[in-house]
């Protein structure tokens, strides 16, 4: 059986904005890239390798993984690039600091899907369940997956055969977490 293991993003700046970012291209901050540095450096000091790196395409995953390659001494060129594993789309919320909606968010993702352009969490989870799929045809058994908050609660809910509305544990940013 495979294991597989996921990391959020390090802080971006939207982040540190209070900003909805979804799949704006926002850049890490220094402390975020920090936060990636760190993750890796748990990695190796837990002596964990991996088979394969498959990331998001945004920079802000993909800038994680580069962090958490180069302190294990995962060649960089060989981080595959999923589109599929992109954040959730928040729709005119991007960029935003609308603490209303925020609120509902955290309580219930669905919350939000009323708001323009928002991709709907069942979309969401047909992406997920495609990228699982993906990853279970690749031939490795120990891949890290660098992505994001909604799209990796996303893919846990579909390993774990979890309802769609079902939020669970957020995930920090560069927290590593086993998924299977």
């Amino acid at each position: 059986m495979k294991q597989l293991y996921f990391v959020r993003h390090g802080q971006s700046q939207l982040n540190e904005d209070g900003k909805w970012a979804g799949t704006t291209d926002t850049p890490l901050t220094p402390k975020g890239h920090e936060q990636a540095k760190q993750t890796g450096q748990g990695v190796k000091a837990e002596g964990l390798a991996f088979d394969a790196i498959v990331s998001s395409p945004l920079q802000r995953a993909h800038h994680t993984a580069q962090h958490i390659a180069r302190q294990i001494g995962y060649p960089e060129d060989a981080i595959i690039i999923e589109p599929r594993l992109i954040e959730r789309s928040f729709g005119t919320l991007e960029n935003t600091r609308d603490l209303v909606a925020r609120a509902k968010y955290v309580i219930n993702e669905r919350a939000i899907e009323s708001y323009p352009e928002v991709e709907s969490l069942d979309d969401l989870h047909v992406r997920a369940a495609e990228v699982l799929e993906y990853l279970q045809t690749l031939p490795y058994d120990k891949i890290l997956v660098v992505g994001h908050g909604a799209s990796g609660r996303a893919l846990r809910r579909v390993i774990n055969k979890e309802p769609l509305d079902y939020v669970g544990e957020r995930y920090d940013n560069a927290q590593l977490v086993r998924l299977i």
